[in-house]
């Protein structure tokens, strides 16, 4: 699957609707998706050159991160004046380790990663998501179960064991059982909306997933809807790297801080189903630090390379 996409320039028109290409144009920008994935690491970049590495958390497929993340990186372009390119791994691994060492200028990322982010060395904190995330419990929309314990002894599709959605919904999910229920069987899929069409084809008898990914789902009109949720804890953080200059990275944190409140910004969340971003602190984070060494531990047992 691509990894990458590279956007419009600063030049491009922020109220133009969002291109969708023709099946010629579609197989050409997949080759350069396979190009662009062939291609070395960018050396650093000065604030006026370009394109940015936007790295995003894959927690959903390439296609589907692209779709649901142009608009933003549009937005950015024009308001920053510097083009932006979009990058997705094909693990939650591959993203670890490139954030480790430092290849995105932009990062987007799960909570316990923004801590492997800032013990890096390589990225500030700029910016995260306003709503808080939760783990959600998916079933099929015309399943009967109405509490948790309808998943007793069901496969149970989650995402990698090393994403906080993975973790805290195993956990919640073990702890609400009772002795007298069958544990559920938890089978791994590469991302959350792969867990969540686990279920929609059959393969899963429920699933874990982030609350906004299964959001975002059903209002895409996928049958399966929400059982329940976890306590709710905050959400995704975006980190830009310290080769940026501080202008170039107060600018960054700016637009996304505030595009909530212009209208041109209102439009671009409202296409992208997203919330919004808020300013962050650090410290929010450290809840999550207790749990690092079993992050890593999942990491190290799916060995992969960038």
């Amino acid at each position: 699957m691509p990894e990458h996409q590279q956007g419009p320039g600063p030049s491009g028109n922020l109220g133009d609707p969002v291109r969708r290409p023709g099946i010629g144009c579609l197989g050409a920008t997949l080759l350069g998706f396979l190009l662009l994935l062939a291609a070395p690491a960018s050396a650093e970049q000065s604030d006026n050159g370009g394109p940015l590495r936007f790295g995003l958390l894959p927690f959903a497929s390439p296609v589907s991160l692209f779709q649901r993340f142009a608009p933003l990186r549009d937005y950015l372009a024009d308001r920053v004046g510097t083009s932006f390119e979009l990058e997705s791994a094909r693990s939650f691994a591959v993203h670890v380790q490139r954030i480790e060492t430092g290849e995105y200028d932009l990062v987007l990322t799960a909570p316990h990663f923004v801590l492997i982010a800032l013990d890096s060395g390589h990225y500030h904190l700029i910016a995260n998501h306003r709503s808080d995330l939760s783990a959600a419990f998916v079933v099929a929309r015309d399943d009967r179960a109405l509490t948790l314990h309808d998943l007793a002894d069901r496969r149970i599709a989650t995402p990698p064991p090393e994403a906080l959605i993975t973790m805290v919904g195993k956990e919640y999910l073990l702890e609400y059982l009772g002795p007298s229920d069958r544990p559920p069987t938890f089978i791994p899929y590469p991302s959350h909306n792969a867990a969540i069409h686990a279920v929609t084809s059959g393969l899963a008898g429920a699933a874990i997933a982030s609350i906004n990914a299964a959001r975002h789902e059903i209002n895409q009109d996928v049958a399966v809807r929400i059982l329940e949720e976890s306590d709710r804890f905050p959400g995704v953080g975006v980190l830009a790297h310290r080769r940026l200059t501080e202008r170039l990275r107060d600018e960054i944190a700016e637009v996304l801080i505030t595009m909530g409140n212009r209208m041109d910004g209102s439009d671009v969340l409202r296409q992208m189903d997203y919330a919004g971003y808020q300013s962050a602190s650090v410290q929010t984070y450290e809840q999550f630090r207790p749990i690092l060494p079993e992050t890593r531990r999942h990491l190290e047992t799916r060995p992969d390379t960038p």
